[in-house]
């Protein structure tokens, strides 16, 4: 399941981290952007309640130390597979 990673925060480059991180742990990052319509308050994994995406949201986000939840107005019609919005509060996860 494609999963689309988008910086909303102020620390350039936070999202091709994310991005390279997902990756690493077997994810298919096809898109990596900004998204600039308002301001998201935390890192964040979206979803479409009552599709696949919601479990791989719940994982992914557990695995990550971030926020799963569904689908806001903005997005809501965005192509299908999870979606990521990078804050400045993003951590790598720690190696070994």
């Amino acid at each position: 399941m494609p999963v689309r990673v988008y910086n909303n925060g102020t620390i350039a480059g936070m999202a091709q981290q994310a991005a390279s991180d997902f990756r690493a742990a077997g994810y298919s990052v096809p898109t990596v952007g900004n998204y600039s319509q308002g301001i998201i308050a935390t890192t964040t994994v979206y979803f479409r309640p009552g599709t696949d995406e919601e479990a791989e949201a719940n994982a992914m986000a557990k695995a990550f130390h971030m926020r799963s939840m569904p689908r806001f107005d903005g997005i809501q019609a965005a192509d299908p597979g999870v979606i990521v919005i990078i804050t400045d509060d993003y951590s790598p996860p720690k190696k070994g």
